[in-house]
């Protein structure tokens, strides 16, 4: 199976489908163009596999987070409207799709790495992978579901402490707190994400999809949370702090908030 897409590409093998970002130069960063694609992708893949696995190109990435160049100079209202409207579609496909999505984590996976992780229904890490939401650094905050969808697996506890201090955790760590469901040895990864994908696309569709929307309704007031964290994250695209994080990051050097 081929497609035309510029950041994406997907396979099929059998029942299983598997949709790879293809920015490794990048760490396979998001930005809006990637999003539609990816949405794009996994909806059709969807329609005809049985199981959907989300994964990177190259041994370093999962998804190293959002496209900070993308997001310099942009306003709150482009963050709400277009970046975040694409992360809503890309939401809608992976937790709408009828079939299991598995996140298999082949490198880091920070900031949308994670919340794009968390929006899938299992989570399969190698040994030598790292999660975090290091957006407080950049003087932003997590809005795609990262505040909202952490503390509903975590607690509040933790997604307290890992939001605000932005630091990165292994995978073993992930496993240890709920983030991840499997850790697998890195030269033992393909063959374990292979295995679990087939033994998914052997499983009953429908009695999985339905099990998959009842499981994702306990979340109560999942919906508007996301919404508050979206108005939120586009409000501090009009503050000095995040001008000053983007381009320290840029820079690559220590930021000055509040200066």
């Amino acid at each position: 199976m081929s497609s035309s897409y510029d950041t994406v590409a997907v396979e099929e093998e059998g029942d299983i489908g598997t949709v790879r970002l293809t920015r490794p130069e990048a760490m396979n960063a998001v930005n809006t163009n990637v999003l539609i694609e990816l949405a794009d992708a996994i909806e059709t893949v969807s329609n005809e596999a049985g199981v959907v696995v989300l994964t990177g190109a190259g041994d370093d990435a999962f998804i190293g987070g959002g496209d900070i160049k993308e997001f310099q100079d942009q306003s709150g209202v482009w963050f709400r409207g277009e970046f975040r409207e694409a992360m809503t579609d890309l939401e809608s496909a992976i937790e709408g799709s009828h079939v299991p999505v598995v996140a298999a984590i082949n490198g880091v996976a920070l900031g949308g790495g994670t919340e794009i992780a968390l929006m899938c229904d299992l989570i399969v890490a190698t040994e030598s992978a790292t999660f975090g939401l290091p957006e407080i650094g950049l003087g932003l905050i997590p809005g795609a579901g990262g505040t909202q969808r952490l503390a509903h697996l975590v607690g509040y506890l933790k997604a307290k402490e890992l939001v605000l201090t932005g630091k990165h955790i292994s995978a073993a760590e992930a496993a240890d707190i709920g983030l991840a469901n499997e850790v697998v040895a890195d030269a033992e990864f393909d063959d374990r994400i292979e295995a679990l994908a087939s033994d998914l696309a052997d499983g009953p569709p429908t009695a999985q999809w339905f099990a998959k929307k009842s499981i994702n309704e306990t979340r109560a007031q999942l919906e508007s949370g996301l919404e508050l964290e979206a108005a939120l994250a586009g409000l501090l695209f009009e503050t000095e702090d995040k001008e000053e994080g983007l381009e320290a990051f840029v820079k690559n050097r220590d930021p000055s908030f509040g200066e």
